[in-house]
Formats: C-alpha cells, structure tokens, sequence
C-alpha cells in the first residue's frame, strides 16, 4: 500500500515537473493530499528537484571536459 502511494506521488510530481498531465489525475492528487497532507509530495518534489540539478551539473561537466 505504501509503495504504491508512493508510486503515485512520483508520477503525480514528474507530470507536474514536466508539465503534463490529465485533469482527472490532477483532482485525485489534491483529494489524496487532502487526506494524507502534503508532506509525501513535497519531499519527492525535493528531492526528484536535487537529482535534476546534479544531473544537470553532470552533464555540462561531461560536455566541458
């Protein structure tokens, strides 16, 4: 159960940081978060933000050298 709420926070969060979605999964997200609180959304969207900018500093690195 809890994998697969996580599951879902991590697709809800890339959509979001990709900027595309349904509106159907977008309103089950804000009953979920009402439900259970923001908490598990902000930290995958903390930490999938970390992973992108090490990524991105990996890459200009490796175009650079």
């Amino acid at each position: 159960m809890v994998m697969r709420g996580l599951g879902q926070v991590f697709k809800a969060v890339t959509s979001a940081m990709i900027g595309i979605g349904k509106r159907q999964d977008l309103i089950k997200d804000f009953e979920r978060t009402e439900k259970q609180g923001p908490w598990a959304y902000i930290i995958v969207g903390l930490v999938m933000t970390i992973l992108f900018i090490f990524s991105m500093i990996a890459a200009v690195n490796l175009v650079l050298s």
